[in-house]
């Protein structure tokens, strides 16, 4: 079935509009953007800023521009009023992540969506980077096998551009804002829900300040585990991402964010001289067998717009084909569920049951 053209509408037009949303609807040729809203920008100080008009509030940009999807980039303590209102006006939602701060919260929107015969899609763009496509596209192939274990490393450099807004004023920082993408793609590769999740989350620098380091660890059925370390201690050089899958044939390893780098050296084992050169502007994911490595994807530099659109295209087809789409409120309550697990890990001090925590 052919797609129809789409009118998205804004509220929220901070840097994730301007550095995600923005240059993802550019890309898709049937999304219309109609309008936008902010409370910190008027429509007068905004003319001339954006190529759409602004409205003075969400429900004149609601009755004025008729959306068939509302786009909600605002601080995560809007979303729940800003989703019900768009979805009793009948839009369909498309939201930033975590699309609630409570379970209660996304239940009642997931109620009100499914009376309203909408859908709300929850952006963790992240499963629609080549590289973690890729993976999750080698995961029970011949040649990787099956999924054993996950590594996640993050060591990222805080500073005042880094922690200026909303964000760097949340106690719950790192695991809500970042850790929750993480979360996710390990729920992407396994295809399952973890049986439990233990959570450290110590403050040696300030105990009442924000959670820059999270250690956390899932278990998965069968032996299987992810271990993610999340580290904005770190005064060291920035990795924004890197993983390790391992499976019973083979690992795979991804790098976030570009490379240019050529390569030189003696293997050990059977001491053969190498070259290799790679350029991977957004990010790359490479196979490996032993030392002989095979690279599978790349991202291009604008890794979270080119994402972004590709999960905005998949909501679109499935609106217009009848079909589920992939990142649903239905499922993505899951991985809120999960990261709210993990900060209760850390206060109680010991693994959580996950079934139990959000089912």
């Amino acid at each position: 079935m052919t797609s129809n053209r789409k009118k998205i509408a804004l509220v929220g037009l901070g840097a994730a509009a301007k550095t995600i949303h923005l240059p993802a609807y550019s890309k898709l040729a049937n999304l219309e953007l109609v309008g936008g809203h902010d409370p910190a920008i008027t429509p007068a100080a905004g003319k001339g800023a954006f190529p759409f008009p602004l409205y003075e509030d969400v429900s004149t940009l609601l009755e004025q521009t008729k959306p068939d999807i509302l786009a909600i980039a605002s601080p995560t303590r809007f979303h729940y009023e800003l989703a019900g209102q768009g979805l009793k006006y009948g839009c369909h939602i498309f939201c930033e992540k975590p699309f609630t701060t409570t379970l209660d919260e996304a239940h009642q929107l997931i109620a009100l969506a499914e009376k309203q015969q909408r859908w709300i899609v929850v952006n963790n763009e992240f499963r629609f980077m080549n590289i973690y496509e890729a993976a999750k596209g080698k995961i029970g192939s011949p040649d990787f096998g099956d999924l054993l274990f996950v590594n996640a490393q993050q060591s990222f450099y805080v500073n005042e551009k880094t922690e200026a807004g909303w964000r760097g004023n949340d106690p719950q920082r790192t695991c809500k804002e970042f850790g929750i993408h993480v979360l996710d793609l390990c729920r992407y590769f396994f295809g399952e829900e973890p049986l439990q999740i233990c959570a450290r989350m110590p403050k040696p620098s300030d105990p009442n300040g924000p959670d820059y380091l999270n250690l956390i660890q899932l278990d998965f059925s069968g032996g299987r585990s992810a271990q993610i370390t999340l580290d904005r201690l770190t005064r060291g050089r920035h990795r924004y991402l890197d993983l390790r899958l391992d499976g019973s044939k083979a690992t795979i390893e991804t790098e976030f964010g570009g490379n240019v780098q050529f390569t030189a050296g003696i293997r050990g084992g059977d001491r053969k001289p190498y070259v290799g050169f790679d350029i991977s502007l957004g990010g790359r994911a490479l196979e490996y067998h032993a030392e002989k490595a095979t690279k599978i994807a790349s991202d291009p530099l604008d890794i979270f717009a080119n994402a972004t659109s590709k999960l905005l295209k998949n909501f679109i087809d499935a609106i217009d084909n009848g079909r589920v789409p992939a990142c649903s409120a239905q499922d993505n309550i899951k991985t809120l569920a999960l990261m709210l697990a993990a900060y209760t890990s850390n206060d109680q001090g010991k693994p959580v049951p996950f079934a139990e925590h959000w089912s």
